[in-house]
């Protein structure tokens, strides 16, 4: 049994990688026909299709023209997110963070220093033993996200404030306003 697997799984193994050389240069093309249509606007889609689809036929072999087409997915799909004026995630991530610690909710924040410093006062209570580790984890590792973030929002408050002094040294007057509310001087007859 052993020796008939032994001929026949070279065999097997043969034809599904001759069928997949042969199928590579269709599935090419559907790739990019798929990737040219996650562009929104129709014409510009089409054109692009047309205009992969010439640079696929220049290629030469056949898997080779399957993994050039995959290159185009991820530059199709950027297209895609600009033309819809959306943002990668980790884009919104870094914006929602810095108007979250530069904005007039930043004084929100300032609640994870009490969390995170008693999480680090209660973590010393506790021994360390085996049967601890579960609720010794429960305690730091929440401090410690807290008061990392903290730390990271302080350090975008302060760049920010940075960059907001420099435009404002230029005369960026929006710089000014935002200077203005934030030191404190909005509340003075002279600045309205």
């Amino acid at each position: 049994m052993m020796d008939l697997l032994s001929y026949i799984a070279p065999l097997i193994v043969g034809l599904l990688v001759n069928e997949a050389v042969d199928i590579s240069p269709w599935l090419a093309r559907r790739t990019i026909r798929w990737a040219a249509h996650r562009i929104p606007d129709a014409e510009l889609a089409l054109r692009y299709q047309e205009e992969w689809t010439a640079l696929l036929d220049q290629r030469p072999g056949k898997l080779l023209k399957l993994t050039y087409a995959l290159t185009f997915l991820v530059p199709a799909l950027r297209m895609r997110r600009e033309a819809l004026g959306r943002t990668a995630w980790p884009q919104r991530l870094a914006r929602t963070h810095t108007a979250f610690w530069t904005g007039p909710k930043m004084m929100r924040g300032l609640i994870l220093l009490p969390l995170g410093m008693a999480s680090m006062m209660w973590s010393e209570r506790i021994p360390p033993t085996a049967d601890n580790n579960a609720l010794y984890l429960a305690v730091v590792i929440p401090g410690n996200i807290a008061m990392t973030y903290l730390a990271a929002g302080i350090s975008t408050y302060t760049r920010f404030l940075r960059r907001q002094t420099a435009l404002a040294a230029t005369g960026d007057a929006q710089a000014h306003e935002h200077l203005d509310r934030w030191y404190g001087t909005r509340h003075c007859p002279e600045h309205r």
